[in-house]
């Protein structure tokens, strides 16, 4: 009977991702499927992605958040897709190197050096 009331197990890098900081970039919604399906094996496929003002697109466009530790040794992102500020599917965390996380970063603005 209170079997119903236990947690389910934890994603252990999910919470390690709770510890990092979240950076949010938008990115126009185009080539999504493809640079998802690029991620798994080369996350340099992230900067394929064109950087979008929020308020610019409002009815379709992707999220990034990327999660990162203090001195962006330890990066990860997970994507958004929205239309109409709906959220029509997401996907999983991706490991991300630090070259790759300046350059997205850099392409909105934020200079990591």
């Amino acid at each position: 009977m209170l079997s119903i009331f236990k947690r389910s197990p934890k994603d252990p890098l999910r919470q390690r991702v709770k510890d990092l900081k979240c950076r949010q970039i938008h990115f126009v919604d185009e080539h999504y499927d493809e640079a998802v399906a690029k991620m798994q094996s080369e996350p340099a496929a992230m900067l394929m992605l064109s950087p979008v003002n929020y308020y610019a697109v409002k009815e379709k466009y992707i999220m990034a958040k990327v999660y990162s530790s203090k001195d962006f040794e330890e990066n990860y992102a997970e994507f958004f897709r929205y239309d109409s500020d709906k959220l029509v599917s997401s996907t999983k965390l991706f490991k991300v190197d630090k070259l790759t996380a300046s350059k997205a970063f850099a392409k909105v603005g934020i200079i990591i050096k």
